[in-house]
């Protein structure tokens, strides 16, 4: 799949057929389409709507809540099906008439467009906007207020200014075979299962595959997710080795490396896609993550490099040169700039030198991924570009012909009126932006887009520009932290809304949706769920904004805001401390820098191998992939990489080459059926057992400190040996 432009994988797309020249593509996708299908249906406008602002709402209430909590789409999938049957049996079939326009309430039985258009409205709309942590920040750390309306414009452009630039990659990310955006197929799987256009017997086979293992998932859960939490964290090296301070440290999931740690817990074996990223790029994210954490971090902490052992081994967490918790309130001002007095009179930053190892990959991955992209990909962007409608298309192409594309004008126009808005609001608020930085971090965005789309489209990995956002606005932003924290939402938001689009789009073209109609629900579903976001956030400051900074006790641990502090610290250190001082000439830390060139020189000799020896299979050597890998701890616990790498073999390469019938049928829809039971699982935990507490058992007995067996404070002594 992930070939060089020369090679056969590009002659993939000129081969016609009646179906996908992708293997899964063709066993998931069908190629039957009825034009004539509703989609923006009444149905769909209330229970679009509604599934967005329970989201939304839902999803900004718990974001401040030390739990963590994201609101299923598998959840809405599976509850709109239901209520899309019963509305299309109940509401009243005659014609309405609206300002001389004709609609019907009820315009037939529920449809597999509807029913995607509402999952996507949610997809868009249904989680927390990435700016809400700009405005907690300023309200509740630094005390500002930028005002209703200019908040408000701030979370509208920050979600909305990447759609714009999302139509002048169509061609390019969505159109062409090989790019197979693999997540999607799963939704496609799910939608199949439940409206199935095949035959009665296969439909009855596959719907009550899907049941069985939602059942099961969803039983299941209930057990790691509330009767034994142990079961998500089982750390096998801390349970042989208990009086081994190195034993704990090593085989902790949750605060160490997870060295031997098994996870039974689906929320988070299933968190990277186990069962439906291809093989060959878990291959490489997993050999990243191996690398990183269990060969990396044990040595630098084993043989105390950089002092290691002075700090928690890979934990994002700062501290002076004393290795106490850094106390960035001793180096500010009034206006949280930076005082140089004070700085120089109290400390330096320090952190694990994991996590500088982490920021040099972060950088690596960035710059591997444009060398990747031009290496592999330059005679097929090329070719994309000087398209011409006589050039040959796989059928699902050819099937979209029957719908208008969205024209440019809508894309530019988008575009120009979200940039205005968030110059205007960076300009004329409190936020203090110029913009000049806006149209900088907005043309980062754009000019990696088509790269890091080019990797998610073809492997399921995503690749962030939270890092590059950070470092480049510390560096023309010095010394303001709210600046550079806004400035970090527009690079990081533009791309990740871009590529979101994208990914729909491509869904779209997999289930024959519009595109118009599909970009109508798109812009619906942010702007109500930026809307509801706001209103939302206003309520909890005001009903516990008190409980939140601190000023009040929250006796019942039911409030925290770990997400608002992880991104004030973040403009702290890179906004007011800066990356000049964090990796200058002077600092221990200078070598992240040197990530960039790593990152553009290691793709170089893998191509020419593959060039030198085309069937070596040198081109599966995928260094972004393996460079995000070797970044994701801690950003996610290592917990899940025994399981998940497990299933990902048995799965992905194991069934795929024993049981190749087998797997064809039921992959996705067993991926789709373990997501679905477990989220929902988790959705009923959250809402109806949160206050009911299970009664203390060996599963979730917390006197070690830690749920998993490991002993904390004996992690804490390991640095005395």
């Amino acid at each position: 799949m992930d070939s060089d432009s020369d090679d056969s994988g590009d002659d993939d797309e000129e081969e016609e057929g009646e179906n996908s020249p992708i293997e899964i593509v063709a066993m998931t996708v069908s190629t039957f389409d009825d034009p004539t299908l509703p989609c923006l249906t009444f149905r769909f406008w209330v229970m679009g709507t509604f599934f967005t602002v329970l989201g939304a709402a839902t999803s900004l209430v718990f974001y401040f809540r030390p739990t963590p909590f994201q609101f299923s789409v598998f959840f809405v999938q599976l509850a709109s099906y239901p209520l899309g049957v019963l509305m299309a049996k109940t509401l009243p079939r005659k014609k309405y008439s609206l300002f001389g326009k004709y609609f019907y309430l009820n315009p037939g039985p529920f449809n597999m467009k509807e029913h995607m258009l509402i999952a996507v409205a949610v997809n868009t709309g249904g989680s927390v906007a990435y700016a809400i942590d700009v405005l907690a920040i300023q309200r509740l750390y630094y005390q500002m207020d930028v005002g209703a309306l200019n908040a408000i414009v701030l979370l509208i452009t920050t979600q909305c200014i990447g759609y714009g630039m999302a139509g002048f990659l169509r061609n390019i990310l969505i159109k062409p075979a090989n790019m197979v955006w693999p997540s999607m197929l799963v939704q496609v799987a799910l939608y199949n299962t439940l409206h199935a256009a095949e035959s009665v017997s296969r439909n009855f086979n596959r719907q009550r595959f899907f049941f069985i293992v939602f059942c099961c998932a969803f039983l299941y859960n209930f057990l790691p997710g509330y009767i034994a939490p142990a079961l998500s964290s089982v750390a096998l090296l801390c349970m042989t080795l208990p009086n081994s301070p190195v034993a704990q440290v090593l085989g902790s999931g949750i605060r160490g490396m997870g060295l031997l740690n098994v996870s039974l817990d689906w929320t988070m074996v299933g968190a990277f896609g186990p069962l439906y990223t291809p093989w060959w790029a878990q291959l490489n994210f997993y050999v990243g993550v191996i690398i990183a954490v269990w060969v990396v971090a044990p040595s630098l902490y084993l043989t105390n490099t950089m002092n290691a052992q002075l700090y928690e081994p890979v934990m994002v967490t700062q501290y002076d040169e004393e290795a106490n918790e850094y106390d960035i309130n001793r180096i500010l001002r009034d206006n949280y700039e930076v005082d140089e007095a004070k700085l120089n009179a109290y400390s330096g930053l320090r952190m694990s030198p994991y996590i500088v190892f982490l920021y040099f990959m972060a950088l690596a991955a960035v710059a591997s991924t444009l060398m990747h992209v031009f290496l592999y990909y330059r005679h097929t962007i090329y070719r994309q570009f000087r398209a011409s409608r006589k050039e040959k298309e796989d059928v699902h192409s050819r099937m979209m012909r029957a719908y208008p594309e969205v024209p440019v004008s809508w894309y530019i126009g988008i575009f120009v009126a979200m940039l205005v808005a968030a110059i205007v609001v960076c300009e004329m608020s409190s936020i203090r932006l110029p913009w000049w930085a806006v149209l900088v971090a907005v043309t980062i965005a754009g000019f990696m887009s088509l790269p890091m789309g080019i990797i998610q489209a073809i492997s399921n990995n995503r690749v962030g520009l939270n890092v590059l956002s950070e470092l480049v606005g510390g560096y023309m932003l010095p010394g303001k932290p709210i600046a550079n924290a806004t400035f970090k939402a527009f690079g990081y938001m533009t791309m990740f809304q871009c590529l979101l689009l994208v990914e729909d789009l491509k869904l779209g073209h997999y289930m024959k949706i519009p595109p118009r109609k599909l970009f109508v629900v798109q812009v619906w579903g942010t702007v109500v769920g930026a809307l509801v976001n706001y209103g939302l956030f206003e309520w909890m400051l005001w009903m516990k904004g008190d409980v939140l900074t601190g000023k009040v006790p929250d006796p019942t641990g039911q409030w925290a805001t770990r997400n608002s502090q992880t991104y004030f610290a973040a403009s702290l250190i890179w906004g007011a401390y800066g990356p000049h001082r964090m990796f200058g000439p002077e600092s221990p830390y200078r070598i992240v820098l040197w990530g960039f060139l790593v990152g553009i020189l290691l793709p170089i000799p893998f191509y020419f191998l593959h060039k030198r020896f085309p069937g070596g299979k040198w081109h599966l050597v995928n260094i972004p992939i393996l460079a995000t890998g070797m970044h994701v701890v801690p950003l996610a616990p290592p917990t899940f990489i025994m399981s998940s790498f497990i299933i990902a073999f048995v799965f992905q390469y194991f069934i795929y080459r024993r049981h190749h019938g087998w797997w064809k049928r039921n992959t996705y829809i067993l991926s789709a059926a373990l997501d679905a039971g477990t989220q929902v699982s988790t959705l009923f935990i959250v809402f109806g057992l949160s206050t009911v507490a299970f009664p203390g058992w060996f599963g979730n007995n917390n006197n070690s400190g830690n749920i998993e067996r490991c002993n904390v404070d004996m992690m804490r002594d390991a640095a005395d040996l």
